[in-house]
């Protein structure tokens, strides 16, 4: 329960939430079935599924139910009760959404896209890295690879099957308070933090970092705006 609190706060940005359980709200019934077929891959998140929250502006979330990111549209979908169709969740009002596997819990928020330090045209999800810290966030994009589209043809007329392929980005929060693209590298850090470069450097130095995992990027990052 600490633990869903703590992602919960860092969607909604505010520390005055009573730990309670989640509301029971949120009615995803009525949804847009979502139909593809003949493409190799998954525009999924993950070809699993999870059990999954909305999270409401007030802190509040809708019911537990089978969820997934759809990333190529850019969608929070899930699961209608008894059979298999994907449904797309029309409710606009979400801040984001918490996906649980066993073990694993991800949370995704929406982020506007002027909160880049190179301002993107479109409002979308990103995982926040280590809640409640939002110094760290990644970015999902998945492309649909098809070798075979010409204008409005597409591979479902061809023999050839198109592809759905991931790209991931890494952002972290800049000295200006905007999100700035870097690699999973000590000197793509150190580049944007050039202003405490030499303290970075003996931490990563004293604590044996060496950038290879979102979680030793937030390590890193959370560092530098504690001092």
């Amino acid at each position: 329960m600490k633990k869903l609190f703590t992602l919960i706060c860092a969607i909604v940005g505010i520390t005055s939430l009573s730990a309670q359980n989640p509301t029971n709200s949120g009615n995803l019934a009525e949804g847009f079935k979502i139909m593809r077929s003949g493409a190799e891959g998954t525009p999924y998140l993950s070809e699993d599924w999870y059990i999954g929250y909305g999270i409401f502006k007030d802190g509040t979330t809708s019911r537990p139910q089978q969820m997934n990111y759809d990333i190529h549209g850019n969608n929070l979908v899930y699961k209608t009760a008894g059979n298999d169709n994907v449904m797309k969740l029309m409710d606009n009002s979400f801040q984001g959404f918490i996906l649980k596997n066993g073990d694993e819990e991800m949370l995704f928020a929406k982020i506007d896209g002027n909160a880049f330090d190179k301002e993107k045209d479109d409002e979308k999800y990103y995982q926040i890295v280590k809640a409640p810290s939002r110094n760290v966030i990644i970015q999902y994009e998945k492309k649909l690879d098809d070798p075979n589209a010409s204008g409005w043809m597409s591979s479902k007329d061809n023999t050839l099957n198109a592809e759905y392929k991931m790209d991931i980005e890494y952002y972290v929060m800049n000295k200006d308070g905007k999100y700035e693209e870097v690699k999973l590298k000590n000197n793509s850090v150190l580049k944007v933090f050039k202003d405490k470069k030499s303290k970075l450097s003996s931490y990563m130095v004293s604590n044996n970092i060496d950038i290879d995992t979102a979680e030793d990027l937030s390590k890193v990052v959370d560092y530098y705006h504690s001092i």
